[in-house]
């Protein structure tokens, strides 16, 4: 009998892999006023005056990414990519139309305005919502402020003598579309290696979904959702995935005459197949403007976190800090506005010590708060008011909001289906008894000993292409290629000429 590996065995060397390679590109944060960064690495946290001179603003569009060791390779304010000495890299200017982008003074003044997707052999997609020229004009003439412009670029890092340079700028995801200028984020596909991209669309919560393999880019389609309704006024808002990617949450501080506020969008994600289901929304408690007037309320939510737990998702308000239990659907008040500090609350991001991060509105101080025990429920989960503190980093050391980024450290999971076309997909099962013929095959596929059992069609990156319960598949329907047949999680490569 053939040699096989074992299934656990295989992923879990698969996993430990993908960890161990990946786990260290979220160390570096750069954020504020002229790109102050704070580096995570060591278990301890060290803060760096920032190199990006002259001030240049991340302090809500900004995104960054470490290499596999934990040193800084790249950042962004939105609208533009520097490397790790503050310098524009090679073609790495104006990534966004001209029109906002000088509008804007050259940087992204919305959260999630940028992110950084990295690829094998030291490539990275970057990725950023944008006006066109004609649309910008829209809105400041007419208020239709959608964003219509999906666009990335693809950065070399062994490029210009190491030094990097963006080899393709500004190719369009999307054109002519209706996007939120906020919410967008990426979640590590269960292969491992490449990325689902999340947008948000327009007013709801319709959601745009993308493939970025090693060398192509997969537009999926919407994903439609009825609530909740945001409104286009969304200077402020965020998306976000749990610990192991298998949920996925939304918010906005949206407004206008049929935008809700303080509401919160959520659902499971499939990292194998990129689909959102169980789709609920949460509404988040109304709670005090300022701590000293009882009568000005606020529900305007901006920021989000779940727990490394996945037990908690954590929400900001402008003015509030709010947990949520997922187990028995409570909330707690974790904390209002810091009377003493005038930013308010921004976005909200895991850090690499495993406590959760909270960003100000446009970098008016230069502290951060935290929770610094994000898995202990109510009270216990120890709020820290401005802990985070570049105060001795000088005059110009302001913060903003952390960087845009995805869980790096993501490994992979279970997909269907594996590479290796003699892995049984599930454990115990014989993967003999599953007979496929003729194989390759032009005209019929045949299965044999799976009588009145659902036989499923996979395309190599795990869609599913065709059901039936009949024991012939017509490959004539299909283009040339290599499928994969699945029955009763028994899977079988198959060549279709």
């Amino acid at each position: 009998m053939k040699k096989r590996i074992s299934l656990v065995c295989l992923l879990l060397i698969y996993i430990l892999n993908s960890l161990l390679a990946q786990s260290k590109r979220g160390d570096n944060w750069v954020t504020g006023y002229s790109g102050n960064r704070v580096d995570f690495s060591n278990n301890t946290i060290t803060t760096h005056q920032g190199i990006y001179f002259p001030f240049k603003y991340f302090t809500a569009g900004n995104s960054c990414i470490s290499d596999t060791n934990g040193n800084l390779v790249l950042a962004s304010d939105g609208y533009n990519v520097y490397n790790s000495f503050g310098n524009f890299i090679e073609d790495g200017d104006t990534l966004a139309a001209l029109n906002i982008y000088a509008y804007q003074n050259g940087w992204c003044s919305e959260s999630q305005g940028s992110i950084f997707l990295p690829m094998d052999s030291n490539k990275y997609y970057f990725i950023t919502p944008s006006f066109s020229d004609i649309r910008f004009n829209d809105c400041v003439t007419n208020n239709n402020c959608y964003l219509d412009l999906l666009l990335y670029s693809i950065i070399d890092m062994n490029a210009n003598g190491g030094l990097g340079k963006v080899t393709e700028r500004i190719k369009p995801l999307m054109q002519n579309a209706n996007l939120r200028k906020t919410q967008m984020m990426a979640c590590r596909h269960g292969n491992g290696k490449d990325w689902w991209l999340l947008k948000q669309e327009g007013d709801n919560a319709d959601v745009y979904t993308f493939l970025f393999t090693q060398d192509t880019v997969y537009d999926k389609g919407v994903q439609a959702f009825a609530q909740p309704n945001w409104g286009v006024w969304d200077l402020r808002g965020q998306s976000t995935f749990n610990s192991d990617g298998s949920m996925y949450a939304s918010t906005s501080d949206g407004s206008g005459a049929l935008a809700s506020l303080g509401l919160v969008f959520l659902a499971d994600f499939d990292r194998c197949h990129g689909l959102l289901s169980n789709p609920r929304v949460l509404d988040i408690p109304w709670g005090l403007f300022n701590p000293n007037d009882t009568v000005l309320l606020d529900k305007q939510s901006v920021g989000l976190a779940f727990s490394p737990n996945n037990k908690y998702l954590y929400v900001a308000s402008v003015n509030n800090i709010y947990q949520y239990d997922l187990q028995d659907n409570t909330w707690f008040h974790v904390a209002g506005r810091d009377s003493t500090a005038f930013a308010s609350y921004e976005t909200m991001y895991n850090a690499p010590d495993g406590r959760i991060y909270i960003g100000n509105f446009h970098g008016t101080s230069k502290q951060m708060s935290r929770i610094d025990n994000p898995d202990v429920k109510g009270a216990g989960c120890n709020f820290c008011p401005r802990c985070l503190r570049l105060d001795s980093l000088g005059a110009n050391a302001y913060v903003g909001t952390p960087p845009c980024m995805p869980d790096y450290g993501l490994g992979a999971k279970l997909c269907w289906p594996l590479s290796n076309d003699e892995i049984p997909i599930a454990i115990g099962m014989d993967n003999d008894k599953l007979e496929v013929y003729p194989n390759p095959s032009s005209t019929l596929i045949y299965i044999k000993n799976r009588k009145g059992k659902k036989k499923e069609l996979y395309n190599v990156v795990g869609e599913l292409l065709f059901s039936t319960k009949a024991d012939e598949i017509n490959a004539r329907h299909f283009a040339r290629g290599v499928y994969y047949i699945r029955c009763e999680g028994v899977g079988r490569k198959v060549v279709i000429e």
